[in-house]
């Protein structure tokens, strides 16, 4: 498993610090970037060719032929390379700058994986609880006002639970840490889902 943390050479903790990702990130994708790669490979190709007309004058067509074979098929295996190096930066850098994908990672690099659909919460109350908002979600759906307040809410809620979760991972209670991810990932179903019922509002 790739460690995005290493590949753009930041601590293994949250928050990250996004300014530095930013810089690494940019500077990975001009080492990188296959235009970067097509570039530096014109340039050597140009000098490559000038030093054969001056040292190989004599070299029959066919021994270039077969070089120039040769080469070919070398820079098309660098350039899937550099396409792979290139779209795992890209990977990487989506991936930490979303703070729930960023822990997600982080926890899977000690082991413990998101189990998605088969999200299981240990929480009782927190189950209580969201069963709650969204009857009272079917309760507002029609209002406006309050439900601009309520997603106001629900923000605040996840920001907290996010909170909680920066604290287990620096304490290193992974599965506690995993049960945040979890309570998180609910409030997102919710969220979305008024965001559905707002847009609709906005077409009346």
């Amino acid at each position: 498993m790739i460690n995005y943390f290493e590949l753009f050479q930041l601590p293994v903790q949250l928050p990250i610090d996004m300014s530095a990702l930013s810089s690494k990130y940019q500077a990975l994708q001009r080492q990188y970037h296959p235009d970067t790669f097509m570039l530096n490979n014109h340039s050597l190709k140009e000098s490559s060719l000038n030093k054969s007309s001056l040292n190989n004058s004599s070299l029959n067509n066919s021994s270039i032929n077969g070089s120039s074979i040769n080469k070919s098929a070398l820079d098309e295996s660098e350039k899937a390379v550099m396409l792979q190096k290139s779209a795992t930066i890209n990977d990487g850098y989506q991936t930490l700058k979303n703070p729930v994908k960023a822990a997600q990672h982080l926890l899977a690099l000690q082991g413990i994986e998101n189990e998605g659909e088969q999200d299981i919460i240990h929480d009782e109350d927190f189950l209580l609880e969201q069963f709650t908002l969204r009857e009272q979600l079917d309760e507002i759906e029609q209002d406006a006002d309050r439900l601009d307040q309520f997603y106001s809410e629900i923000k605040e809620r996840k920001k907290a639970i996010y909170q909680q979760l920066l604290q287990d991972l620096n304490q290193q209670a992974w599965q506690t840490a995993k049960q945040q991810l979890y309570k998180i990932h609910y409030l997102d179903r919710l969220i979305e889902r008024i965001e559905l019922i707002q847009e609709t509002h906005e077409h009346f």
